[in-house]
């Protein structure tokens, strides 16, 4: 398969699909989540296929949602989170019956942050960065408020994103945010070697884990509502302004 904003490889059993925005620092666009539906959606109807890691090129996975053109963005995560669309190319990943593994290296912020949060099982370099930044922009998370709590706890989430800190891998792993932490060098085999330990186990076994696993995650719906409120707020515009002007928002509580 050919594609602009992304490499996909198949290796085996494995489908690699990367991030390939290098000059944007693999900002997440619309053309590019089109584009990963596309590759989800082939893998996942290739029986050949058991596996699929998604990665970043440039020793970055993704610096979040690209908000050079806000209205492009706020479109994209319209589409990505509509719960009534089966072509929603985020909820395609979530609900993907393959494992997936997220391969995160250097930054993992925002919307790319919660890519990695919607994989499965999530292998960091020791030189990754995590950071739900949405706020920062006078938006939400829309996936990692339905989700993150469940993976580090209530307190532990809350704070993250009401302050937008940026974590260690370390710490990352600490709070139960990724499965393990590898030496930069070694993060694909790491991703290799976890795909062959889950091999061993029946490809059935394993789809219907993840599917019970799975079925509480959901509740799209308040979090598109969600959305939706806060994109037409002053916050958002402020947000986006600040944002393509280069400086620190100037928020308004009136």
């Amino acid at each position: 398969m050919s594609f602009e904003n992304i490499l996909y490889e198949a290796n085996g059993d494995i489908a690699i699909i990367t991030l390939n925005r290098p000059k944007k620092k693999n900002a997440i666009c619309l053309e590019l989540t089109q584009e990963l539906g596309d590759a989800i959606s082939n893998a996942e109807k290739d029986k050949a296929i058991r596996f699929i890691i998604i990665t970043g090129s440039g020793g970055i996975f993704s610096s979040g949602a690209d908000f050079s053109d806000p209205m492009k963005a706020i479109t994209m995560i319209r589409q990505e989170f509509d719960p009534d669309s089966g072509e929603s190319p985020m909820i395609k990943l979530i609900n993907c019956p393959k494992p997936t593994i997220a391969a995160v290296d250097g930054y993992a912020l925002g919307h790319g942050a919660e890519l990695a949060l919607m994989c499965d099982i999530i292998i960091a370099s020791n030189r990754a960065e995590f950071g739900f930044i949405g706020p920062i922009r006078g938006v939400i998370c829309p996936y990692a408020i339905i989700r993150l709590a469940e993976e580090i706890g209530r307190a532990k989430a809350k704070e993250l994103i009401m302050t937008c800190e940026r974590i260690s891998a370390e710490e990352a792993l600490r709070i139960g945010l990724v499965n393990h932490v590898v030496e930069h060098e070694r993060l694909m085999e790491a991703c290799l070697e976890m795909a062959a330990k889950i091999r061993k186990a029946g490809p059935i076994a394993v789809r219907m884990t993840k599917e019970a696993i799975n079925k509480d995650l959901g509740d799209y719906k308040y979090s598109a509502k969600k959305f939706e409120e806060i994109i037409n707020s002053k916050d958002a515009f402020e947000g986006a302004m600040a944002f393509l002007e280069k400086r620190e928002p100037r928020w308004k509580l009136d």
